[in-house]
Order: C-alpha cells, then sequence, then structure tokens
C-alpha cells in the first residue's frame, strides 16, 4: 500500500484510554476528549462503534469505567447522544441483570449504574426540556413547569 491507514480520530483513542481495565480513576484529559469528540461528530456514533467492541460483560471494572464515561456523555456530551444511545437500552437491561447476578466486587456496583443510566435515558426522554445536566435558568424551569 502507498499510504497507511489514517489515524483513528482522538475520540477513538481517548476512548480506549478512558475505558480499560485498570482499577484507576478515568484520567479526566480523556474522558474530555470523548465529550468534545460528542459535540464535533454531533452524537456518539464513534463511542458506540469502540464500546461495542470491547467486552463490557467480561470485566467488571472495564463495565464501570463504561459507565461512568456514558454517564459524562448524557451529562456534558452532545445533546444527540442520548439518541443515539436509545437504541442501546435493551442491552445496558441485560448487562445490568447479568452483573447483577455476581455478588461481589464491582458487579454490584454495574449492575446499579447501568440501571441508573438507563432511568436518566428515560428521564430525558420523557422530559426533552431538562438538559442532560440539568442544569437550567429559573426562566427555563418556570416554561417547564407550564
Amino acid at each position: 500500500r502507498m499510504f497507511p491507514n489514517p489515524e483513528p480520530p482522538p475520540e477513538t483513542v481517548s476512548i480506549n484510554k478512558a475505558i480499560n481495565t485498570q482499577e484507576v480513576a478515568v484520567k479526566e484529559k480523556h474522558a474530555r476528549t470523548c465529550i468534545l469528540g460528542t459535540h464535533h461528530e454531533k452524537g456518539a456514533q464513534t463511542f458506540w462503534s469502540v464500546v461495542n467492541r470491547l467486552p463490557l460483560s467480561s470485566n467488571a471494572v472495564l463495565c464501570w469505567k463504561f459507565c461512568h464515561v456514558f454517564h459524562k456523555l448524557l451529562r456534558d456530551g452532545h445533546p444527540n447522544v442520548l439518541k443515539d444511545s436509545l437504541r442501546y437500552r435493551n442491552e445496558l437491561s441485560d448487562m445490568s441483570r447479568m452483573w447483577g447476578h455476581l455478588s461481589e466486587g464491582y458487579g454490584q456496583l454495574c449492575s446499579i449504574y447501568l440501571k441508573l443510566l438507563r432511568t436518566k435515558m428515560e428521564y430525558h426522554t420523557k422530559n426533552p426540556r431538562f438538559p442532560g445536566n440539568l442544569q437550567m435558568s429559573d426562566r427555563q424551569l418556570d416554561e417547564a413547569g407550564e
């Protein structure tokens, strides 16, 4: 080949660096790049294409870090993150049930965190006026209550 494969977008690298099996906190710079990536592409296609290749059901630390990064994307990512993520609702529920059967370590935490993320997705689907970060002015709150 004359030209090597183009480099993957920075958010792809950051997603893989943020969501790994090491029992250390997600680095903020990687989480930030993931968030900015959703604004750049106006959605979460890249996030889900990378995450769908990760063995989230076989490693609880990996799953926990996925939950953490996905939560940040729902909160601070592009508004289309929610829409792009709805198709994975059932997978999130299945994974929550699966991790719920394991009593030790991160398994229970993953189960509960996945339920919370599902609930958050449902809330914002039913209440589209409320942004992912729930920050609204008094005026916006008044309008939402009308």
